[in-house]
């Protein structure tokens, strides 16, 4: 992959050292890398391992200097035939993303830390196509403060070379270098001293008289160099004139922080620096800037990790609080010491290696790469359907059928008709156009192919007005001459009778059709459609690959998701269907659960598959629920999903789910979840039936819905391997016939 990256400089830091362990992986590894910034000693560093160097003022928001890099990096991008453009800090990424508007070249960005905000640069931040984060809470703070999409949002690690930074590094010349004395012990703190940064190191230089007195043996070095270090310097002149010796070095910027980080007995300090000292085999205190955790261990895993070991919300540590974690550290025999130093080693080599790290960026590189490309000028596709409403089943299926026909065909330009084109724009990467204007109209006017799907769109249970929408679009696109092809759609119930006309109509005029269930193509023949090809196939959200083991580990933990759960998702019934009503089947639910949990241990949790519809049924079930069981220690727990991925992977760890929305049943099953049914709709009965699972409960007819419910899972605990096994089967069948849409679709367009 031949890539741009693109930052603000090179000289000795964090994201800076971040951006060359990556730049040095991924050209380890075959990349062909271009770096674009003003330069620095890390950018040499990387001119000698053979990355090419474009010097540009991409350092500065000066007017003149943006101005500057915008056209280098212009030209650079136009002539330099890139895969993808990757920006890091926000001045670079603020030209990147001008540009890409113009250019419409692969754009992806990293976010490093947690910027500071206001209104002007919540406004003019750009973010690309995909966005990498170095710690949980910064992908909170994008999809909080800049409304990014959480799918789109990828999560790494700061990647360390274990082997430059080793116990093993030679640090004697460093030692004479400083006057130092090897037999002597070292506290060894090292960051960037800037205004914002520098908090511990003005604590460590006030309370190292009080560590000489205790400790007389220890040497103090502050490495780094930064707004606050001529300060810093002059305390520790002061610190050392009363002393009689040089207590505390001050080294300034240096670039062999290894050497450093090797000659530490005890090193405090965060983020990187604290993970490559603890590749070096050192006891680490975990304190800086933003916060402080203390010193490192196994209990200390989940702030540190969930922080990127920058402690962003814990609170600061004194002098004291400092000086009695320096304490219990140099109090310890010296074996331990060795002990703990070996445990934060082994630590790094599985967590935080720069080969894990290029690992985690390949991976948004190719999905960036997979994604459907920007465009200017007409579509090639428009997809229509139940868009841009928050519902994550229909969200999901142009999410799918977007990414899948991008791949099967490199290149299409889709667009599709929403909702809120500008939202919905955002949060797939689309060409999106308001579905009611003429803008729609005239996006369909120009393309190969409209695509009418999936999901279930020609029905007439939940408006009359939608399904004639929905033809009307048909409408449109044989109007001009435009093939259409009706997508894996569900059809029915269409009880109006100018609806069931109109229906056949447009169906046996369509370029193609295909069905999601066998039923549904009953349903066609039974209205009266004469086309001689309707094509069962199956729902595209069977295509929908969930999150990958490691990325769903920390969605579970981030989710508070425990062992021993199963999912049950309930809505309201539409609005036809009066017979049935909303809390009585969520307390029939809540009856049947409270009988599983007691049964089996397993607690629920609750899952409204879109938010504005289902939040309220669904609330009401937790809550009463957990009355039930007050004192118990079992409690439900309501959890809304970010993206179709991550609810699958959740899912995939479900013993079983309990569900009413379509698309709970199909991701469970695509999950390889056995699935109990509530039939609220005919489509939910088709869906089981073609699962092949007979688990299906009619609320519009039983008479002990609970009691079914107990029923039908006590029949899936009885047999759950099984079930599994069968419904992989059966999975892999949808996923096959899913496969043939697309190959259907590249005919029509190509």
């Amino acid at each position: 992959m031949k890539i741009l990256m693109v930052t603000m400089a090179m000289n000795i830091g964090g994201a800076e050292t971040h951006i060359l362990e990556l730049c040095r992986e991924l050209n380890r590894r075959g990349h062909e890398i271009t770096l674009a910034s003003f330069g620095g000693v890390y950018a040499d560093e990387l001119t000698a391992l053979g990355v090419k160097n474009v010097t540009l003022p991409l350092h500065t928001k000066r007017p003149g200097a943006v101005l500057t890099a915008y056209h280098g990096l212009e030209r650079l991008i136009r002539d330099g035939n890139f895969d993808l453009v990757h920006a890091h800090a926000r001045i670079p990424a603020f030209i990147c993303g001008l540009l890409h508007d113009r250019m419409k070249f692969r754009f992806v960005t990293t976010a490093h830390l947690n910027f500071s905000m206001n209104a002007l640069w919540r406004k003019i931040s750009r973010w690309g196509e995909r966005v990498m984060a170095v710690s949980d809470d910064i992908a909170d703070y994008l999809v909080k403060e800049y409304g990014y999409p959480r799918e789109k949002i990828y999560l790494t690690i700061n990647g360390i070379d274990t082997a430059k930074f080793s116990p093993e590094i030679p640090f004697d010349a460093l030692l004479a270098s400083h006057g130092l004395k090897k037999e002597r012990r070292r506290l060894v703190y090292i960051s960037r001293l800037d205004a914002d940064r520098a908090d511990p190191a003005y604590r460590l230089i006030e309370i190292a008289p009080k560590i000489a007195e205790s400790f007389p043996d220890t040497d103090i070095l502050v490495v780094g160099g930064g707004t606050e270090f001529e300060t810093l310097c002059a305390m520790a002149d002061k610190v050392n004139k009363d002393a009689g010796y040089p207590l505390v070095t001050m080294t300034g910027a240096v670039s062999n922080i290894n050497e450093y980080a090797s000659a530490a007995d005890v090193f405090i300090g965060v983020s990187r620096s604290a993970l490559e000292a603890m590749s070096a085999a050192k006891p680490v205190i975990v304190a800086g800037g933003q916060g402080a955790i203390g010193i490192f261990d196994e209990t200390k895993t989940a702030p540190a990790v969930d922080t990127n070991f920058c402690c962003r919300g814990f609170d600061l540590a004194d002098g004291e609080t400092l000086f009695g974690w320096i304490a219990d550290c140099l109090n310890r025999p010296a074996d331990e010491l060795a002990a703990m130093g070996e445990y934060n080693r082994a630590f790094v080599m599985e967590h935080y290696t720069a080969g894990r790290m290029a690992a985690d960026y390949e991976e948004m590189y190719r999905a960036a790469m997979a994604a459907p490309v920007p465009f200017r000028g007409k579509a090639d596709v428009v997809v229509s359907g139940y868009y841009g409403f928050g519902n994550m089943g229909d969200e999901s299926l142009l999410d799918v059928i977007a990414a899948t026909l991008a791949e099967e065909i490199p290149g299409v330009k889709i667009a599709a008709l929403t909702r809120h084109p500008k939202a919905d724009a955002r949060r797939t990467g689309l060409r999106c156009v308001p579905r009611f204007s003429p803008q729609a109209v005239g996006t369909i006017a120009g393309v190969k192919l409209l695509i009418s799907g999936g999901g279930s769109l020609l029905q007439d249970s939940t408006s009359r007005r939608s399904l004639k929408y929905y033809a009307g679009v048909l409408g449109t696109a044989e109007m001009f001459g435009v093939k259409s092809y009706i997508y894996a759609n569900g059809i029915g119930p269409v009880r109006d009778r100018s609806n069931r006309k109109l229906t056949v109509k447009v169906v046996d005029r369509a370029s193609e059709v295909s069905v999601r269930d066998a039923d549904s193509a009953d349903e066609l023949r039974r209205l009266g459609v004469t086309r001689e090809k309707i094509r069962v196939t199956a729902d595209p959200a069977f295509l929908i690959r969930p999150y990958d083991e490691h990325r769903l580990a920390r969605t579970m933990e981030r989710i508070g998701v425990k062992d021993g759960f199963f999912a049950v998702s309930l809505r309201p019934p539409v609005q036809k269907n009066t017979d049935i009503s909303p809390t009585h089947t969520a307390d029939e639910a809540v009856e049947a659960c409270v009988k599983i949990t007691e049964k089996y241990g397993l607690v629920p949790f609750v899952i409204p598959m879109q938010t504005v519809q289902d939040g309220e049924i669904c609330r009401y079930f937790t809550e009463k629920y957990n009355e039930r069981m007050r004192g118990t220690g079992r409690t439900a727990l309501l959890y809304t999903p970010e993206n179709a991925p991550e609810l699958i992977g959740v899912l995939s760890k479900a013993e079983f789910v309990i569900g009413m929305r379509l698309h709970a049943i199909i991701f469970a099953s695509s999950a390889e979840v056995p699935v109990v049914g509530l039939e609220y709709d005919p489509k939910v009965a088709s869906m089981m039936k073609a699962l092949g699972q007979p688990f299906v409960v009619d609320l519009g007819t039983s008479s002990d819905i609970g009691g079914e419910v107990l029923s039908c899972v006590e029949r899936i605990m009885e047999d759950r391997e099984g079930i599994g096994r069968a419904l992989a089967a059966r999975a892999a069948e949808m996923r096959q016939r899913c496969r043939e849409d697309l190959a259907t679709a590249r005919g029509l367009i190509q």
